[in-house]
């Protein structure tokens, strides 16, 4: 059995663990990373192809929630984690959730004040700031509809460089862009092609990791100070596996998301842009509408399959695009092992209110489409005829739960919510495994509920925040 020592082991290299891995490097501790995925260049396969679904997504991309709706959702497996597969758009969080989650969840020193030069220093590591190329034609369609509607909307910022180096559409800053290549300069060592498997605790200390390599070669890893950043899913199945369950992937919660595909009579569709960054902003942070990327397999995938016409439809795909809803969610799961397996069971329950909320999101969504010039859009409801006018737009309004509806998501948190409430918290106001003296938790999962905005910037935040807690209380 190959054995490793390391000072601090971090579980994952995503947002959270290559943040957390970075700044401990460089203040001089002995720090290794693990990653199940493997380690490949950003460019390894084209952005949103089917190569790169199987390269760098988990299960290539085909992971569903157990419920009377199942969810499709995705998680990114390779070197930087989700950064590598996401569009790079970026927020900053409402200041009125950071402070409903210092109140209701009693964490202490929370604010957006406190945060800000953590955002600050994110923004310049990873050239956050507005397109240099241009806007999609999609993206000017939101910008049509709701200028014609009264609506406020708004470009989200992405961390994106335009450099001579960079190419005509520039160049995404990932974590194996940033990160990455920070902790590895500053003598932070990464095994990647690793899964841990389980951890080892006495009492109020972890000890050890038992991790299995390209799927066969055993290995113990020991450590003095343990960060698991395995993300929402990831994370509460390696701590249950290991027998560490209070409060552990008991609250997830994520951003429903409701896809539509609309026609118009000019090209609307240029996939040269990836995902579009036009959202609206009237009724956030409950709802938000914004473009989705609107390549052909994509629009084959979010027709619909019984829709007329489906053929010439995509023969005329450079006047099609694809448009969604997402809204915060009232809805609540859990995470758990598989028997044996060990692998993940994911239960989520959408609320009445969830689907509510998105067909009301649809019918804006409707509204402003056909005041940007759509002749059709084809209902997310299987079996539903294409809408042709704003009268139809009823139709919408009450989704069925059951499988006549696709629903995805590409946000999950909250499954280890953070804060002194022991009752329902499972780790601490700074990230610190509760009951445990040396196990931090730094990604998605201690975030308390919904952010209602994209969360990458929120987890790397509250990440260099956790960090700097762990530097100066001497870990």
């Amino acid at each position: 059995m190959r054995t490793l020592d390391c000072e601090i082991l971090v579980v994952g290299s995503g947002p959270g663990g290559a943040t957390t891995a970075a700044l401990l490097a460089e203040a001089g501790h002995d720090v290794l990373v693990v990653e199940e995925g493997p380690d490949l260049r950003i460019d390894s396969a084209p952005n949103y192809s089917l190569d790169e679904m199987e390269q760098k997504y988990r299960n290539g991309g085909l992971n569903t929630t157990l419920g009377r709706t199942g969810i499709t959702y995705i998680e990114g497996r390779c070197v930087g984690g989700a950064s590598e597969i996401n569009a790079g758009l970026y927020h900053r969080p409402h200041a009125e959730t950071l402070d409903r989650w210092r109140r209701e969840f009693h964490i202490e020193d929370f604010d957006l004040d406190r945060l800000r030069p953590h955002f600050e220093d994110i923004e310049a590591e990873l050239s956050v700031g507005p397109r240099a190329d241009g806007l999609a034609p999609s993206s000017q369609k939101i910008i049509e509809g709701a200028d014609k509607l009264g609506w406020r909307h708004e470009q989200i910022p992405r961390f994106w460089r335009y450099g001579p180096e960079d190419g005509p559409r520039g160049r995404r800053r990932s974590m194996s862009e940033t990160m990455v290549p920070r902790a590895r300069a500053a003598g932070a060592r990464l095994e990647a092609d690793t899964r841990v498997v389980r951890i080892l605790h006495d009492g109020r200390r972890a000890t050890e990791a038992h991790a299995l390599t390209r799927g066969t070669i055993r290995g113990r890893i020991r450590f003095r100070h343990l960060v698991v950043a395995g993300g929402a899913v990831q994370t509460p199945l390696l701590l249950r596996r290991s027998g560490i369950k209070r409060n552990v992937g008991d609250s997830l919660r994520l951003h429903p998301m409701i896809r539509i595909a609309a026609r118009f009579d000019a090209r609307v569709n240029d996939p040269a842009f990836g995902v579009p960054v036009q959202q609206v902003s009237q009724f956030k942070p409950r709802i938000t509408l914004g473009c989705s990327h609107s390549s052909l397999p994509h629009i084959a995938m979010w027709l619909g399959r019984e829709v007329p016409d489906r053929r010439r439809i995509m023969e005329q795909w450079e006047q099609v695009a694809v448009f969604y809803v997402a809204v915060q969610g009232e809805g609540h799961g859990t995470v758990r092992a598989l028997p044996v397996l060990g692998e993940p069971l994911v239960r989520y329950e959408l609320t009445d209110a969830d689907m509510a909320a998105m067909g009301e999101g649809l019918s804006h969504l409707g509204r402003l489409l056909f005041e940007a010039g759509a002749r059709e859009l084809y209902s997310p409801v299987e079996g539903q005829p294409p809408l042709r006018s704003v009268a139809d737009l009823d139709r919408l309004l009450q989704l069925p739960h059951g499988t006549a509806v696709a629903v995805s998501t590409i946000h999950l948190f909250s499954s280890l919510p953070m804060g002194e409430d022991r009752r329902r918290c499972a780790v601490d106001s700074y990230g610190r495994l509760h009951g445990f003296d040396n196990v931090s938790v730094h990604d998605a999962s201690i975030l308390p509920t919904s952010p209602g905005v994209n969360p990458q910037g929120t987890i790397m935040a509250i990440t260099r925040r956790n960090t700097a807690a762990l530097l100066a209380r001497g870990l």
